[in-house]
């Protein structure tokens, strides 16, 4: 399932693929698009199927009823409802398109990379280690500042990418977003990402 979205400061795009092309992936992914500002998140509940799922939805069921909250509050909360739940790992992020401002906080191995073409740079944001587990937990927020023309990715680890760098090309990333990148390899898992340009 592919899902894009658009305003005058940010074209996303959206995928989500069940592992064998089951029915139920246990991924999630939810983008929220405002005037301002975007929030967005992933997840990957351990494991596959329903259950996975269930871990998966729990975090973003959590942002889409409390967009507001700071982003480690998010993930605090998601962390508690995890109790008796196969757990997951997950990244939540927060842009605000007048401040040319990112949050990005995540736990796990959900990859999360921001493009910087103008500066030939990739810049890969901090991963705190572990999973949501229903267990106490610091998260820590990351703030950094985008420029207009960056592009970043997030996805989980059914998805491997061969050659970072190539993204830096904004052909090569619009490719990404169709998955049509030839730099883009689909595991044998659930898979799922979310990708966007900002202008």
């Amino acid at each position: 399932m592919q899902t894009e979205g658009r305003n005058n400061f940010m074209h996303y795009t959206t995928m989500i693929r069940a592992k064998n092309d089951a029915a139920i992936s246990g991924d999630a992914l939810t983008v929220k698009l405002f005037e301002n500002i975007c929030i967005l998140a992933i997840a990957d509940g351990l494991g596959s199927g329903t259950e996975a799922n269930a871990s998966a939805t729990v975090v973003i069921k959590e942002l889409e009823e409390n967009p507001e909250l700071e982003l480690s509050e998010l993930l605090r909360r998601s962390d508690l409802k995890m109790l008796g739940l196969r757990g997951a790992v997950a990244a939540v992020m927060r842009v605000c398109f007048q401040r040319n401002h990112i949050q990005f906080a995540s736990i796990g191995n959900i990859s999360c990379y921001i493009f910087r073409p103008s500066e030939g740079k990739v810049i890969y944001p901090r991963q705190m280690r572990g999973y949501l587990s229903g267990r106490t937990q610091h998260f820590v927020v990351q703030a950094l500042e985008y420029k207009k023309g960056d592009f970043f990715l997030l996805h989980t680890d059914g998805i491997e990418i061969t050659d970072i760098r190539s993204l830096l090309l904004e052909n090569e990333f619009i490719k990404l977003q169709q998955v049509q990148s030839s730099y883009l390899t689909l595991k044998n898992d659930d898979a799922s990402l979310i990708a966007a340009r900002l202008f």
